[in-house]
């Protein structure tokens, strides 16, 4: 029932988010061959100062067109749609999950139903999980399509691959914002800190030597072109003791964050 009626609340925004990954993609897609036939004339980004950048210059400007194109989506499908707007999608869903029962004076009342806090909290959360997810796989599911449609291909397990991992990505910003809708009274509160800590390590990114300990190190280019690219096995993105394994850490992060809302939960006061 909970979980009903958190659907019901949240679908019309979660088939928005949908379509504007889709509608972000399909132009990417479609209109590549006029902006690779830029990126060819032009040497903007391969000769700017900013080291991110001059990688993304050099791996969409490749020689190697069908190269280029799987740079190219992996910067526009991913470092850009997931990370702007995946993280709103799921911060937009988890800020009012629980401060907004607050705000309506239902917080009591929901707490008051004959199901356990753990119950409530999952059945309040798996849909918005959902939500935020899915429409990364079904986006980037169709991406093969409207390539062929401009004659090249993506792989589509390496498309899964960074699919799965951005999908984790998203899912960590909902849990963060979960736990903090659970601690906090006020919506508006929940978005403060949410977007401040969202700011300040954009600006961690934006500086090339604390880049590192940018939280968005985790979902940029050089993560996902090399999985895209087939650099980037499966074994590579779990396994965090031979190698990155930042999917691993990720799951480890959201599963941290679930907890301490379940804790707060259980802890709160009717």
């Amino acid at each position: 029932m909970i979980a009903g009626k958190t659907w019901r609340e949240i679908r019309v925004m979660a088939l928005v988010y949908l379509l504007i990954l889709e509608l972000l993609a399909i132009p990417v897609i479609l209109l590549w061959p006029d902006i690779y036939a830029d990126l060819q004339r032009s040497t903007l980004l391969r000769n700017m100062g900013i080291d991110w950048l001059k990688r993304i210059g050099e791996g969409v400007g490749n020689r190697d067109s069908d190269l280029a194109y799987t740079n190219w989506s992996a910067v526009m499908l991913f470092f850009r749609s997931t990370n702007l707007v995946g993280i709103a999608a799921a911060v937009l869903l988890g800020t009012g999950l629980f401060a907004r029962e607050r705000e309506a004076s239902t917080f009591e009342f929901l707490l008051a139903r004959p199901v356990s806090r753990g119950s409530i909290l999952w059945q309040k959360s798996w849909p918005c999980a959902l939500a935020v997810t899915l429409p990364i796989f079904l986006v980037n599911a169709s991406a093969p399509f409207w390539s062929r449609q401009i004659g090249y291909d993506l792989p589509q397990w390496e498309l899964f691959l960074a699919s799965l991992h951005a999908a984790v990505y998203v899912l960590c910003f909902l849990a963060f914002t979960t736990w903090l809708s659970v601690l906090s009274r006020v919506q508006a509160h929940v978005a403060f800190w949410v977007g401040g800590i969202t700011v300040l390590q954009i600006g961690i990114y934006l500086t090339q030597r604390l880049r590192p300990y940018s939280l968005f190190r985790l979902a940029d280019f050089e993560w996902y072109g090399p999985v895209l690219t087939g650099n980037t096995p499966a074994w590579q993105m779990f396994d965090p003791i031979r190698s990155h394994g930042y999917t691993t850490w990720l799951l480890l992060a959201t599963a941290l964050f679930y907890a301490l809302a379940h804790r707060a939960l259980r802890r709160a006061e009717l």
